[in-house]
């Protein structure tokens, strides 16, 4: 009887929660509709998000990551922006995880049921916090102590994403609802944009063919749509169980054609190393072979249609050419990064002190001046200028944690579901960490979420795939 109950009563809560989700949505929406034209709404908007927060942490993950695609820069008094909705949802979702904790603490119980599992601290909560650190330890040394406070904040709030999933990811249903939230909105997105980019096709390798579309630039649009590429991949070369294959077999192809729509060469490169790295993994020779000949009969096409070889060929022939702007742009500022690192090598220049101290070449850019500037055009290079060798390393702490973890925990799971998910997130990762060579994008929400979700996931991944082995 006190068993029927207890499930009742996480019904009933459930549909609480819903109802309350609901009726909030659509007063924001209300709100948006009569305050349209006035700066109030900001402030109902933010109101009913931050509720919305701290009525359900987890439905507003789900809904982060069902906006992140479609997040628009929203510029505020005093020159500064912010991305909507995901960054003001990111920061009231950190906010509302340290006030349970503090809650936590005080109160010396869980608050929030864990399924009545305890998968222990987040293993890699050491790397984490110390590569938060970093961030504020040179502050002082940039050239405007403001604006590196922010953004390293920013920033700050970007890597508790990982803290995020970890916590609040603990089943297979949870995982779930993470793929639901995710994925649709992710294939909208780039069905979307590949639309705009055929339309605008005469563009095609420009950012202004991107016009119109949920995405600013390739680099980004690239990165994005190799995530859920090769996610994608990882299961139809790995699990075995029963799921719907022609559901992720048009998924595959979406998302495939999506990426090949990309004109980055960085894109290119990270997806051959993240695809070499998934078949490397998959230890089933005639899968391997099959996706080779697939992959080889794709291209050949795609190669045979009228102009766009020539197009493809003379994109990757400028990839080492000095008289191509922006190769001669990439090499002053990752000379400028070496510079700025030998100036302060041991704590950096401060988070954001390239932007501050660059000067970009008008001969290569003209006289136009962005409004917003590019970093080092590479995230390494970047890190090392601006937070110093202690940063640099902890940096690469972060990566080596996650990888090794990985690998090890794949030698105890044979589980074919559990195994394409860790597999198809290291992968993930290995692509975004492979492009941050020749370019900076964890500064962005449509690549820093995911990355630092990810980051979280991995482990979380492996505690329900080694609890549910255990029953």
């Amino acid at each position: 009887m006190q068993t029927d109950l207890t499930h009742y009563s996480k019904y009933l809560n459930h549909h609480v929660y819903l109802a309350a989700y609901g009726i909030a949505c659509i007063l924001l929406g209300a709100a948006f509709a009569i305050y349209a034209e006035s700066p109030i709404v900001i402030l109902l908007g933010l109101a009913i998000v931050g509720f919305l927060v701290f009525l359900s942490m987890d439905f507003s993950l789900y809904a982060l990551l069902l906006c992140l695609p479609f997040s628009r820069r929203y510029i505020l008094p005093a020159e500064a922006e912010v991305q909507t909705p995901t960054e003001p949802l990111l920061g009231m979702l950190v906010f509302a995880f340290f006030i349970r904790k503090v809650v936590d603490r005080v109160m010396r119980a869980k608050v929030r049921e864990r399924d009545d599992t305890t998968d222990g601290r987040f293993p890699f909560r050491v790397p984490v916090c110390i590569y938060i650190f970093v961030h504020f330890l040179p502050i002082f040394n940039a050239p405007q102590l403001f604006v590196s406070a922010k953004g390293a904040f920013r920033a700050a709030v970007y890597i508790m994403s990982s803290f995020l999933a970890y916590e609040l990811i603990k089943n297979r249903r949870d995982l779930r609802r993470l793929f639901v939230a995710a994925f649709p909105s992710a294939l909208i997105a780039v069905i979307w944009t590949a639309v705009v980019l055929i339309y605008n096709i005469d563009e095609w390798q420009w950012t202004s063919a991107y016009r119109g579309s949920p995405f600013t630039n390739y680099s980004v649009y690239g990165s994005f749509t190799a995530i859920f590429f090769l996610i994608v991949l990882s299961r139809l070369l790995l699990d075995r169980t029963h799921y719907d294959r022609v559901l992720w077999t048009v998924m595959f192809i979406v998302f495939g054609v999506g990426l090949m729509m990309c004109f980055s060469r960085g894109v290119w490169l990270s997806a051959i190393a993240a695809v070499t790295f998934l078949l490397m993994l998959t230890g089933e020779q005639h899968k391997r072979i099959l996706f080779v000949v697939l992959v080889g009969g794709i291209l050949l096409f795609i190669f045979s249609v009228p102009g766009v070889s020539n197009v493809v060929f003379n994109r990757i022939s400028t990839a080492f050419s000095l008289e191509f702007a922006s190769n001669q742009s990439r090499l002053l500022r990752w000379g400028q990064a070496i510079i700025m690192f030998l100036q302060s090598p041991i704590i950096g220049n401060g988070y954001g002190a390239f932007a501050m101290i660059y000067e970009p070449n008008v001969s290569l850019i003209g006289e136009f001046v962005a409004q917003y500037r590019l970093g080092a055009h590479s995230e390494y290079l970047q890190v090392l200028a601006e937070l110093g060798i202690v940063g640099f390393a902890v940096w690469m702490w972060v990566i080596f944690a996650f990888f090794s973890f990985g690998l090890r925990a794949l030698s105890g799971i044979d589980d074919g579901f559990y195994r394409f998910v860790i597999i198809g997130l290291m992968t993930a990762e290995l692509s975004l960490l492979v492009h941050f060579t020749v370019n900076n994008l964890l500064n962005g929400d449509r690549i820093g979420v995911p990355f630092w979700i990810i980051y979280g996931l991995l482990p979380t991944v492996v505690n329900i795939a080694k609890r549910e082995t255990a029953l």
